[in-house]
């Protein structure tokens, strides 16, 4: 059985919390997301100021009140990840993104972006049937039938249809989702693809160049990002 909470002082860096507020703190359950990547639903609205108690928590949710990315959540305990957009009664949307110091922080989605969700492609598997299904980093899995997606780049989805489809290529930019460059944006200037470096890419960042592991960062646009990552 997985636990249900976490003491505050042993929370992720990550999460925006005051660590002596209290002893315990909702446990996101285990999924898409990993525990150092996610805050749990129960969090995210007591961030937002929609609820104050667990009983208050309980009580939205049971009303199909809350939902992520258009799905209403049936657990307190939800996982909410990176880019995940969650909407109170369908009308005010949040965006989860990082801000400069590397804490998760909720950012007012603008009207049109609320059906935006991109998915990062983190490999594909040859079916038998011929087809390719592609495995995204929310833990989400597409069928396709030609093989015209490579690894690293990004979907833009609605209702399992692609919308959009941004390329992991120089010049594209990315949101850096893990080290010490966390929360930024960069410029692809170079993709490695020999060994022992083809696990990195070349960004370009603040006027100097910075060698990052792939898996680190995140396609989000080619000129400009596709999403608003700023509160106003």
């Amino acid at each position: 059985m997985p636990k249900r909470h976490l003491k505050l002082l042993a929370a992720p860096k990550s999460w925006p919390v005051k660590r002596k507020s209290t002893v315990w703190i909702t446990r996101p359950n285990p999924g898409a997301h990993k525990l150092v990547e996610s805050l749990s639903i129960s969090l995210v609205l007591k961030l937002l100021k929609a609820t104050k108690t667990a009983k208050e928590t309980r009580e939205v949710i049971n009303q199909r009140a809350v939902l992520v990315n258009n799905k209403p959540v049936k657990s307190s305990k939800f996982p909410v990840g990176l880019f995940d957009v969650v909407s109170l009664q369908n009308k005010d949307f949040y965006r989860l993104t990082y801000n400069s110091r590397g804490r998760f922080t909720l950012v007012k989605v603008p009207k049109g972006e609320e059906n935006i969700f991109p998915h990062k492609i983190l490999n594909k598997t040859l079916l038998k049937n011929k087809k390719i299904q592609l495995n995204f980093h929310n833990g989400f899995n597409l069928l396709i039938d030609e093989n015209k997606y490579n690894t690293n780049d990004v979907l833009v989805l609605d209702k399992d249809k692609v919308k959009d489809h941004i390329s992991f290529e120089k010049g594209a930019l990315v949101y850096i989702a893990k080290g010490k460059h966390l929360g930024e944006i960069a410029k692809i200037n170079t993709i490695h693809e020999k060994t022992p470096l083809n696990k990195h890419v070349l960004l370009e960042l603040n006027d100097q160049k910075v060698d990052i592991p792939k898996s680190y960062v995140f396609v989000i646009g080619k000129t400009k990002p596709i999403l608003n990552l700023k509160n106003e």
